[in-house]
């Protein structure tokens, strides 16, 4: 548990650090510095990037993850690991590239609504095999226990670089039609630094090695990376498609709106990502050596500690979601309810933890497939149906409703075949505590009439939000490995000081 309070809590504060560098970007300065139609083809190619990465892979990060027990051994370069994972890396962006040749004019069919994704449609390849090959490796780091540079690359220093190239843009040194080119090497650059770091690993090898690949071995691995193939997709379904359908059935504007109002949605989850990163390995020892009683402690654990830090972002967003839309152009006020409606489904999203991870890595995998298959069609029709008639807010319905179904059904397995189950009264706290720290900053004086006395007022209230609700949280030590973090991180303050 130490390692995962230790890589969970510096791996939120990466992840924190990178939505911070994000916020700035994706809601100040793209939302005043480019249009939102342009803002809707980032969405867009990022979209499309995620679900292609998952097909490329074919199976090989997850399916790697389970088995790396079989594959640990430094002195022999975790047999072929590396090269395997990344010889299948290859040939399933091969088949990728190969289909969006010939399927390119069925994907741009609404180019007519927008012809700026037909004009830039290629630019999923780099990104794309950039983002292939950084999973491989993090994922490679990760089952070595090092889930922190990864986070760090991905949360913070991507993000950073896009920010870098949105500030040409700001002061008028390049276009739009340029910067997404700098735009590409941003979102793309992140595996070169993840390639130096983890050959300092121990065991770092490209050699071939398929000595752990038995035919029955062999047999069971890729039978497990099929089937996470069809849940992998499923997951990038449920994250990217109702940006994708949201702008075929409606525009690419509202989109770009989306696009911005949809970013608390993910600020939210960063809480459980960090968790999950740096639990992962850890359950997968866990499963190999039959240790239930450890899985389940770190299955309420992460419960309530994503809980807590969820209650604490969504009472921070929902009080001071008018001040928020109060700086951006007029035109992105129709976001506001997909704010809300999005991180409300993300807090049950917290509230199971990682009922997920512990399924997909259970022997009980099968039933997760079935599930996220499931889930393709319940989203699909749920976009198909709610955007057509609310617009964006169908969008956000639709993924709310998705991420309570799919939780919801994961839960039940998980509760049933392994007779885990992560609810305690303590999130029966964690929820009181919020409520009351909600009735009472809403009461608390506003400071408004001008965009700089919103920023006042929205600072002033997240502060006293903060001590208010920190300090109820850590009196009634709910989590005594928060309170653990929350004592070190004031060590060290207090010490720099």
């Amino acid at each position: 548990m130490n390692v995962i309070k230790k890589q969970a809590f510096l791996g939120t504060i990466f992840s924190y650090g990178g939505v911070l560098v994000g916020f700035v970007s994706q809601f100040f300065l793209i939302p005043h510095n480019i249009s939102e139609a342009e803002n809707g083809l980032l969405a867009v190619l990022l979209s499309y990037m995620y679900v292609l990465v998952q097909l490329s892979s074919l199976g090989f990060n997850a399916a790697g993850s389970r088995f790396f027990p079989h594959f640990r051994d430094a002195q022999k370069g975790h047999k072929g690991y590396l090269f395997l994972g990344l010889i299948s890396a290859l040939i399933g962006f091969t088949i990728v590239s190969v289909g969006l040749y010939f399927f390119k004019d069925t994907i741009v069919k609404n180019e007519e609504k927008s012809p700026l994704f037909a004009d830039n449609f290629y630019l999923l390849l780099p990104i794309t095999l950039a983002t292939l090959l950084f999973n491989l490796l993090d994922n490679y780091a990760k089952n070595l226990y090092d889930t922190l540079t990864g986070t760090f690359l991905a949360q913070f220093l991507q993000r950073f670089l896009i920010l870098l190239a949105l500030l040409l843009v700001v002061f008028r040194f390049i276009t739009f039609e340029q910067f997404i080119y700098l735009w590409v090497i941003a979102v793309g650059f992140y595996v070169v630094p993840m390639f130096l770091k983890a050959r300092k690993l121990e065991g770092f090898s490209l050699k071939p090695d398929f000595s752990v690949m038995t035919p029955a071995f062999s047999k069971e691995f890729w039978f497990y990376a099929f089937l996470t193939i069809l849940t992998g997709f499923s997951s990038m379904v449920i994250l990217y498609i109702d940006k994708i359908m949201l702008a075929g059935i409606s525009s690419y504007r509202e989109t770009g709106i989306y696009n911005t109002a949809s970013f608390f949605g993910s600020v939210m989850g960063m809480a459980l990502m960090a968790v999950t990163k740096a639990a992962q390995p850890l359950i997968a020892d866990s499963f190999a050596k039959k240790d239930l009683i450890n899985i389940s402690t770190i299955y309420k654990k992460s419960c309530t500690t994503s809980l807590i830090v969820g209650c604490w972002i969504f009472l921070g967003i929902y009080l001071n979601i008018d001040n928020l839309f109060l700086l951006l152009p007029p035109s992105y006020s129709a976001g506001k309810m997909v704010v809300i409606i999005i991180c409300l489904g993300k807090l049950f999203d917290l509230a199971t933890g990682l009922n997920g991870t512990i399924l997909a890595l259970s022997k009980h995998y099968i039933y997760d497939t079935y599930i996220m298959v499931g889930l393709i069609f319940i989203t699909v029709a749920l976009n198909y149906f709610l955007i057509p008639i609310y617009g964006m807010n169908g969008a956000a319905f639709a993924l709310a409703i998705a991420t309570v179904y799919y939780n919801l059904a994961r839960y039940l397995v998980v509760l049933i075949k392994l007779g885990m189950q992560p609810f305690t009264f303590d999130l029966v706290k964690v929820i009181i505590v919020a409520l009351a720290s909600w009735l009472i900053i809403r009461f608390l004086p506003e400071f408004g009439g001008n965009k700089m006395m919103s920023i006042v007022d929205m600072a002033y209230r997240s502060a006293a939000l903060t001590v208010l609700y920190g300090l109820i949280i850590y009196w009634s030590n709910i989590s005594p490995e928060l309170n653990g973090a929350m004592k070190n991180l004031w060590l060290k303050v207090t010490k720099f000081f």
